[in-house]
């Protein structure tokens, strides 16, 4: 299939329709779901498709029972928290952290909606876009294109378009907006907010930086998964990417992290959104310019997630095994240290070009950083 021309927003509702046929139109799409899909509930999106006229037709009658049955075979619990910062007719920038190419923004919609409250609208990067199924999938879904290909004045134009558009998603109460805080995940688990984000999201306002962000109505989200399906995946990157500086990841491999990332057990998720940035950014006055204001708003953002990430025992003996100590055995018992370093050895065993244990190390770092970044302002 061809790469899609560029388009920033989503399908509107009156595209839907034609979408939807399209999208059921494709033998590889419905040969898909068959692959996670109970026969019964494959019955029933069949039958349902043609009962979606809008997008929030389609997430409730197709996206929402998938997800269920994803959750049931690949988390053990799934829960949110924070929702006393969230007001239901407001509309706000969700900044989150990164774990899952496909499920971190799928199942913020779950609790939104759950919980009382609309859907949010998505970004992804154009990277996941580049066949038509996928574009159709994202689209109906809400979602609108992060570019991150083209000339650097091709670069400027859409993120000047981009910054617009979600400022005035927001400003006009018309959709709250989820958006990563880096470009892709933080494969080694050190959440980090990109101040090119940031200075990308500000491209839309005035000289007043200050004033433009309290307008955003940001929110951090704190994304926390006990276990990351794709953590050896990313680990062997790391280890290819170090043999090969080089060695690049292509659209197969994006596929099959999603594909990955949705069957993989996960066991426990947690969403926590956390305090909205409004009263904090009076401080971004004091900056003696407008990169020092992006850097502390970075920072303001990354300290909310950091000290609401929900922390489990596998990140509590991943530091300990990093360290070779006990420092936080009263966080887990002796049962949960034993299943943990099997746990461990056995990713391992699975990694090639590792004679150093340097994929060893690298695991064991991705799941103690949330640990670190959270003690880093105790």
């Amino acid at each position: 299939m061809e790469p899609i021309p560029y388009r920033l927003e989503p399908f509107r509702d009156d595209e839907i329709e034609a979408a939807i046929a399209e999208l059921f139109s494709y033998p590889a799409f419905t040969e898909g779901m068959k692959m996670f899909l109970p026969e019964p509930l494959l019955q029933q999106v069949m039958l349902m498709k043609d009962q979606v006229h809008t997008a929030t037709d389609f997430q409730t009658k197709i996206v929402a029972p998938f997800l269920k049955v994803i959750q049931k075979i690949s988390i053990k619990e799934l829960s949110a928290s924070g929702f006393e910062h969230l007001g239901p007719s407001e509309r706000y920038l969700f900044v989150s952290n990164h774990r899952d190419i496909v499920l971190d923004s799928a199942f913020l919609n779950i609790v939104l909606f759950e919980n009382g409250f609309d859907t949010s609208q998505i970004a992804i990067g154009d990277n996941l876009m580049m066949h038509r199924i996928s574009e159709l999938l994202f689209r109906i879904n809400k979602s609108f294109v992060v570019r991150r290909t083209g000339t650097a004045r091709e670069l400027y134009s859409s993120s000047l378009q981009m910054s617009t558009y979600i400022h005035q998603l927001i400003t006009n109460k018309l959709d709250s907006v989820w958006i990563a805080q880096r470009e892709g995940r933080a494969k080694d688990g050190n959440d980090r907010t990109q101040v090119g984000l940031l200075t990308m999201l500000s491209l839309s306002g005035k000289k007043d930086i200050k004033q433009h962000f309290q307008n955003l109505n940001i929110i951090p989200l704190a994304i926390s998964y006990e276990y990351d399906p794709c953590a050896l995946l990313k680990t062997q990157e790391y280890l290819n990417k170090r043999a090969d500086p080089e060695v690049k990841k292509s659209f197969k491999q994006d596929v099959e992290y999603m594909l990955l990332g949705i069957k993989g057990q996960k066991g426990r998720v947690h969403f926590h959104f956390g305090e909205l940035l409004t009263d904090q950014l009076e401080a971004l006055a004091e900056a003696d310019n407008s990169k020092k204001q992006l850097e502390l708003l970075a920072e303001m953002i990354d300290q909310s997630i950091h000290q609401n990430y929900h922390l489990w025992p596998v990140n509590y003996i991943a530091y300990d095994l990093l360290h070779n100590s006990n420092t936080y055995k009263t966080h887990y018992t002796e049962q949960e240290l034993e299943w943990h370093c099997r746990f461990f050895e056995d990713q391992v065993k699975q990694l090639q070009q590792d004679s150093d244990d340097a994929g060893y190390t690298y695991l064991l770092t991705m799941y103690a950083n949330p640990l670190i970044n959270a003690n880093s302002y105790h």
